[in-house]
């Protein structure tokens, strides 16, 4: 995943796309695709943190799901969501806010869910480095999270935690400016666009 098509998904070059009950195809559009991606972390509803507020809840020392643990999210959602054209998940500080949710927002059950997510994928990787995922190069931890994703597919736990990843990237002011076009709403009235392979889809609002 170390180069992306214009306009493209950058989860769909790693051949991970999300997945409901439905099977594979959940993300064949970025509006069902985000649509299902904030409904996975109650975005619809008025209990989900601000953003400053999930970076001070980050920032406040250790992080809150563990170092050893914070490590491998870190590793596997740039995997997921890498810097290429675009910023990374790293660039949109999604790791600092997913640990900031942890403790603001997970209820125990999705708190052990997610650590189990985590733990699950590390494992994997230490079959091929002691040190686990982060020990492994950018293709090499690309193959770890790719295979442990198509291994999970009916996995809701790994679902959610993954729609958690894309719905922090994409709700950030870099993937909503950047990785998808933001129009000023109500903006120009435009009947007809081009659609070309450099056209990307719409943010509308990145002030949650």
């Amino acid at each position: 995943m170390t180069s992306r098509e214009p306009g493209s998904l950058k989860a769909e070059n790693a051949h991970m796309e999300l997945a409901d009950d439905a099977g594979p195809d959940f993300g064949a559009t970025r509006r069902s695709f985000l649509r299902n991606a904030l409904l996975a972390i109650g975005v619809s509803g008025a209990a989900f943190p601000a953003w400053d507020c999930l970076l001070a809840a980050a920032a406040s020392g250790t992080p809150f799901i563990g170092a050893a643990r914070f490590q491998v999210l870190d590793a596997v959602a740039e995997t997921i969501m890498p810097r290429t054209d675009t910023p990374g998940a790293r660039d949109a500080l999604v790791p600092a806010r997913f640990d900031g949710l942890m403790k603001t927002w997970a209820s125990a059950e999705t708190h052990a869910d997610f650590a189990r997510v985590l733990d699950e994928i590390d494992l994997a990787a230490r079959m091929r480095d002691p040190r686990g995922i982060v020990g492994l190069s950018a293709p090499q931890q690309l193959e770890v999270v790719a295979a442990y994703d198509q291994a999970k597919l009916k996995d809701r736990a790994y679902l959610k935690f993954k729609g958690v990843i894309l719905a922090l990237y994409y709700l950030s002011e870099p993937g909503a400016t950047q990785e998808l076009r933001y129009e000023h709403v109500p903006g120009v009235w435009e009947p007809s666009i081009p659609v070309t392979p450099d056209t990307r889809a719409y943010a509308v609002d990145i002030s949650i």
